[in-house]
């Protein structure tokens, strides 16, 4: 019997921030453990859910914060090669 070997997947993850009539994007990168155990989508979405910490409300596709002042939603999430995940974990957050 072989042992499966578990390959890291690399994404980066681009948040879309509304607060008020401002707007933000918030890039980062992140390494899962394994592409078949948690997909990119539901990485996302945990990360997403728990960007302010604290009590988020689910509406309009993204989640509302602080009693809905802000509203933050999934822009991007694409997969990267590890070499691009070396270079720009140096420079988003993680």
């Amino acid at each position: 019997m072989t042992a499966k070997i578990k390959t890291p997947t690399y994404m980066i993850l681009v948040l879309k921030e509304r607060n008020g009539e401002y707007e933000y994007y918030h890039r980062s990168v992140h390494e899962l453990p394994d592409a078949k155990r948690i997909t990119m989508k539901k990485y996302s979405e945990h990360y997403l859910k728990s960007f302010y910490g604290g009590k988020a409300e689910k509406a309009d596709g993204g989640y509302y914060f602080f009693d809905g002042e802000v509203f933050v939603r999934i822009y991007l999430y694409q997969v990267i090669e590890r070499k691009e995940y070396d270079i720009l974990r140096h420079y988003l957050q993680m």
